[in-house]
């Protein structure tokens, strides 16, 4: 793969990654807002219970990194290894090699068979070989 489609995967890689990042500080950062009022509660269930949503918004941010990260590296490889494989692997190509190979062979079997018949056509011109008595 050469360096230009590289730079592209490896740029929307950065660019998936960096997107699911910022939505996850945004889920964060909502979770701390929500926890801020937890400060005031008495008792340390209060403190539990009002500091709940914030904390559990806050653990969706971070799967959400985690998850977007993951399927943008997925992604990302999946389409690099299928344009990779699709420039290694060209049918038309291939295909062509074929052709020229089968060609090739198809001329050396016709170029021997044109010379096996001249010898043929020679050999039975050839008046060398009498088997009977000649007639003189």
């Amino acid at each position: 793969m050469d360096t230009k489609r590289s730079a592209v995967h490896a740029g929307k890689y950065f660019l998936l990654t960096t997107l699911f990042a910022v939505l996850g500080l945004a889920f964060i950062a909502g979770g701390a807002f929500l926890s801020r009022g937890a400060v005031d509660a008495g008792t340390t269930s209060e403190l539990v219970s009002a500091a709940v949503p914030g904390i559990a918004l806050a653990v969706v941010g971070v799967l959400l990194y985690r998850f977007g990260e993951a399927w943008a590296l997925y992604k990302t490889l999946t389409a690099a290894h299928e344009e990779a494989l699709a420039d290694t692997f060209d049918t038309q190509h291939v295909k062509s090699d074929i052709v020229s190979v089968l060609d090739e062979r198809l001329s050396d079997m016709q170029t021997d068979l044109q010379s096996v018949n001249r010898e043929l056509r020679k050999l039975k011109e050839d008046d060398q070989f009498q088997f009977g008595p000649e007639d003189d």
